[in-house]
């Protein structure tokens, strides 16, 4: 462990959504220390989480591209240089409505690592020191009308 990790050695995640958690492809990485977690994502076109929650903060920063992302009724069209702020505990989700990718700086804090939230992601802690994680959450999935809010945002 380190509190430096370079680029090439923090693991990339590719996941493929379908079905239960959403559609398309995303490719992750991830570190993360005792309060909080940060993760650099690139969603494809037609990315589409389904709505969830979990008990961190989440500040998005978009650096390509544009994306949705909802906050139960509200939806936010952002685009490169935007920040967005999901609070914690709030239903939300993301969907890339463009052709194009979309890369997302997510922030959570506490850090967003139980689970398979934190497959592959990278511990930042100097040596010798011992990790004392607050919380390391995870995404629970919910069942919540996101097609209705999604609709007055078309």
């Amino acid at each position: 462990m380190a509190l430096h990790a370079k680029r090439q050695d923090v693991p990339e995640r590719s996941a493929t959504r379908t079905g239960s958690e959403g559609e398309g492809s995303m490719v992750s990485f991830k570190g993360y220390g005792n309060e909080c977690s940060l993760m650099v994502a690139t969603r494809g076109p037609g990315y589409h989480t389904r709505p969830h929650v979990h008990e961190s903060e989440q500040i998005n920063y978009i650096l390509e591209g544009e994306i949705w992302f909802f906050v139960e009724q509200q939806g936010y069209h952002c685009k490169k240089g935007d920040f967005q702020r999901v609070p914690a505990n709030k239903i939300h989700w993301a969907w890339n409505r463009s052709d194009k990718e979309a890369v997302v700086a997510e922030a959570h804090a506490p850090g967003l690592i139980g689970e398979r939230a934190g497959a592959g992601a990278v511990a930042l802690f100097d040596e010798g020191e011992r990790p004392a994680l607050r919380n390391p959450g995870a995404n629970r999935y919910v069942d919540y009308d996101s097609a209705n809010v999604e609709a007055k945002y078309k």
